[in-house]
């Protein structure tokens, strides 16, 4: 139940209350196929091949996720149909630095219950989750929590201080101003920590100065 329901106001989603997980999905998300014409050039797309599909993709947007764990309170977790492709594949296709957790797909459903927060296999593993431990905090992108039944239960259960969810349109994936939504939700890492990923950084051939 959020707080506004239990009469205790609403809280603003956009404070810090510690660290949090960011479940990312990957078609929609990052993968936006297909990007035609002056767009793909605009937008400073790149092709990529994995899982015998053409990706479509912005380079930018994989650097500043790689460097969001870096500056951030945070840990991403691969939440997909590619599944344990997504390290396999997808982190080397896309030019990951950071290879990340996965939760693998428990049957072949894949979304086809997106609709349905009460079968699709993603939102049972959120729910599970967030119910496990209640100082859990988590960021979900996925592109198919348009689906308003799903949205709305989640937005009903969960304070918006726990849970930021993240609809991308499939056409445009994950832009800049949703990352920035994304880093006001969450906590920054302390000076010490900032300085060892900024080392780390420095160090890595891939090294960039993006910020969103």
């Amino acid at each position: 139940m959020r707080a506004e329901d239990r009469g205790e106001g609403p809280r603003d989603s956009r404070s810090s209350h510690g660290p949090a997980t960011l479940f990312l999905d990957v078609d929609g998300v990052l993968n936006s196929f297909p990007v035609r014409g002056l767009r793909y050039y605009r937008e400073r797309r790149r092709k990529a091949r994995a899982w015998m599909f053409e990706l479509h993709y912005r380079p930018r947007i994989i650097r500043l996720l790689d460097r969001l764990v870096e500056t951030h309170d945070v840990d991403i977790v691969w939440l997909s149909t590619w599944s344990h492709r997504c390290t396999e594949e997808l982190e080397p296709a896309l030019g990951f630095r950071h290879t990340f957790d996965v939760v693998p797909m428990p049957d072949n459903t894949f979304n086809r219950y997106a609709a349905d927060p009460d079968k699709w296999w993603k939102a049972l593993h959120m729910r599970a989750w967030l119910d496990e431990d209640p100082d859990r905090r988590a960021v979900w992108v996925d592109d198919d929590l348009a689906a308003p039944a799903t949205h709305a239960r989640f937005a009903h259960d969960y304070d918006d201080h726990r849970l930021l969810m993240v609809a991308p349109e499939f056409h445009d994936g994950l832009t800049i101003a949703q990352l920035r939504e994304i880093r006001a939700f969450l906590d920054r890492r302390n000076r010490r920590e900032r300085r060892a990923a900024k080392r780390a950084r420095l160090l890595s051939p891939t090294a960039s100065e993006d910020t969103p």
